[in-house]
């Protein structure tokens, strides 16, 4: 689960710098837990097994483009808040009306306006059962991370 309100809390460790900024080592072990990688990688020969040739074989422009989405969303700033701006409820108006009456603070509204299940990119992923939970939570850092990052260009004064 990712939201503002973490973002703002959560506090990083040298271990975490570490590993955002050498990615490559970090993805691909999680990559290699993934079956449809291992299946893959068990038709191709032992060199052509690694990240760069999964990902030419996988590759899609209109993926990159619904990736891109996920991880450098839109953000906009509404009634001091910052939201995703692709999940802004059409009747704006009225759902700022019952969160207030249900006491939310705008951080909640925050929470529940940007807030993404990792899991719930892939439900249609017939491997999801399988995949290791550490490779969903490894996901959700670079996701927090690249949001984190975004939010700073965006909005320079304020801190995530």
């Amino acid at each position: 689960l990712l939201d503002l309100m973490s973002f703002r809390k959560r506090q990083r460790t040298r271990n975490e710098e570490v590993t955002m900024n050498a990615p490559n080592v970090t993805v691909d072990q999680h990559l290699a837990l993934t079956p449809a990688y291992q299946r893959w990688c068990s038709n191709v020969s032992p060199e052509a097994c690694n990240i760069a040739s999964y990902t030419t074989y996988l590759a899609r422009v209109d993926h990159m483009l619904c990736y891109l989405a996920i991880l450098y969303p839109t953000f906009v700033l509404r009634d001091e808040m910052a939201l995703r701006a692709d999940q802004i409820p059409n009747d704006w108006e009225t759902f700022v009306q019952q969160a207030q009456e249900a006491r939310w603070s705008p951080r909640d509204i925050e929470y529940v306006v940007n807030h993404l299940h990792v899991t719930d990119l892939f439900l249609n992923d017939p491997d999801l059962a399988t995949i290791p939970l550490e490779v969903c939570n490894f996901l959700a850092d670079v996701i927090a991370d690249s949001w984190r990052k975004r939010l700073h260009d965006i909005f320079t004064s304020a801190t995530f």
